[in-house]
């Protein structure tokens, strides 16, 4: 896989992060979003829409980039399931514990003064517990014992718990399961028990809505990238029209029957069909490739992890000194989006270092 794609890819992850976060999240705990220009507010109201279906795209791309990276050797039996996820845990699992205890910490001086968990209350007596921190240090904090951002002290820190899951299956069935056309066999079925599991939840180990949207939405990017790479340059036009017209025609149907904006539906039909054309179309492969779309992939990890964390201190320090900020001024939003992205640098430069000594 060249850099260019990879740029293309980590820069359409950036922009994700940053739609999840600072619009989606934005919304779900200031229950609120800046309407000062019809244009602004129909994009931003757009994206808060779809964020909650957004964390799919990330599962599709690291399913992706895995089979381009490690499918051969995988196949051939060069890795061992420890040099191959060991590595991804020391990096991620760090960051993952400091977030998840900051955001326990927060929760509890705001509870301390002010008596109500001052973000995100629901259930946050539950989300905030002592078993609920324990499970959050150790990763299970979704799909284990729990669904969704049940026992997860850092909300958005459930995509970690998930992924780590179908990192290991994905070692598994392509290790163990010989030949492609059998090993292509088992990633489908992943997909049809996600979405299985996204419609009926079980409630069971790794057999719960959020493992679900997990397995469909990974194993959909293994199959996506073998689809990529097998698109000839003669057919690349009239696959690239097809994908337009799949994803244009899925967005109407969303829009006009909400009963489509499903989890599955979203993921199926809207996200594989940008994807494709994300590193299919030249124009799409250079917007998505350019630089400051590439840095915010490359700190997407703090994006998520240190996103409630921030929106907590924001909150606190609103609280303490009275500024009564108004979370619907444009004015607001920009200064915490400016925030954010300037804490997401420290820890994410604070990552490095710690890692360049460990």
């Amino acid at each position: 896989m060249t850099q260019k794609r990879r740029n293309e890819i980590t820069g359409l992850r950036g922009l994700s992060a940053c739609a999840i976060a600072y619009i989606f999240h934005y919304t779900e705990l200031f229950h609120t979003m800046p309407e000062r220009f019809p244009i602004q507010a129909a994009v931003m109201g757009f994206l808060a829409r779809y964020g909650v279906c957004m964390s799919e795209i990330f599962f599709m791309l690291s399913g992706l980039l895995l089979y381009w990276s490690y499918q051969k050797r995988l196949s051939e039996g060069e890795l061992r399931l420890g040099s191959f996820i060991l590595p991804k845990m020391k990096k991620i699992y760090p960051m993952m514990m400091a977030s998840a205890l900051v955001t326990w910490l927060l929760q509890k001086v705001g509870y301390a003064i002010y008596g109500v968990y001052i973000l995100h209350p629901d259930g946050a007596g539950v989300r905030n517990s002592l078993k609920a921190l324990l499970v959050s240090l150790l990763g299970l904090q979704t799909g284990w014992i729990s669904d969704n951002d049940t026992l997860a002290v850092n909300g958005p820190s459930w995509f970690v718990s998930v992924f780590f899951v179908c990192y290991a299956i994905y070692y598994l069935l392509t290790r163990y399961v010989r030949g492609r056309l059998w090993q292509n066999v088992s990633y489908m079925g992943m997909m049809a028990l996600g979405i299985f599991l996204m419609i009926h939840p079980l409630g069971l180990p790794l057999l719960y809505c959020t493992s679900g949207r997990g397995y469909f939405s990974f194993f959909a990017g293994i199959i996506l990238a073998q689809i990529i790479e097998k698109t000839k340059e003669r057919g690349k036009t009239f696959s690239c029209i097809l994908a337009s017209v799949v994803l244009i025609g899925s967005l109407i149907l969303a829009e006009t029957h909400e009963n489509l904006r499903t989890l599955w539906y979203v993921s199926a039909f809207v996200w594989t069909s940008l994807i494709y054309l994300a590193c299919q179309v030249d124009i799409l492969r250079k917007i998505f490739g350019a630089k400051p779309f590439v840095w915010l992939g490359n700190v997407c990890m703090p994006i998520f992890l240190w996103n409630m964390a921030t929106d907590l201190g924001m909150e606190l320090i609103n609280r303490l000194c009275h500024l009564d900020l108004n979370y619907s001024s444009l004015t607001v939003w920009s200064m915490h989006l400016v925030i954010s992205l300037l804490v997401v640098w420290i820890m994410n430069e604070g990552d490095c270092l710690f890692h360049k000594r460990h």
